[in-house]
């Protein structure tokens, strides 16, 4: 398995929720070279992010947006 953020190489891993409430052991992946931690909540959540992304940018479109010639010349205008 290979890292989404560095490449480097997943490996499992077995934690232990010390919580009061449950004593639960979780299995998740970590990477070896940049220490990153994934688990069913983790890819669970960019799951619903990456959705809700696409939702709020196809409603996005055509809503009050400047047009392209407006903004580049505002943007020159604010460098003199």
């Amino acid at each position: 398995m290979v890292c989404q953020r560095c490449r480097g190489l997943l490996v499992r891993e077995t934690f232990i929720d010390l919580s009061i409430e449950s004593d639960s052991v979780h299995t998740a992946t970590r990477c070896i070279n940049c220490g990153y931690i994934e688990d069913a909540v983790v890819r669970a959540n960019h799951i619903r992010d990456s959705l809700s992304t696409q939702a709020t940018a196809r409603g996005r479109i055509g809503e009050g947006h400047v047009a392209p010639s407006e903004s580049v010349a505002h943007a020159h205008a604010s460098i003199r």
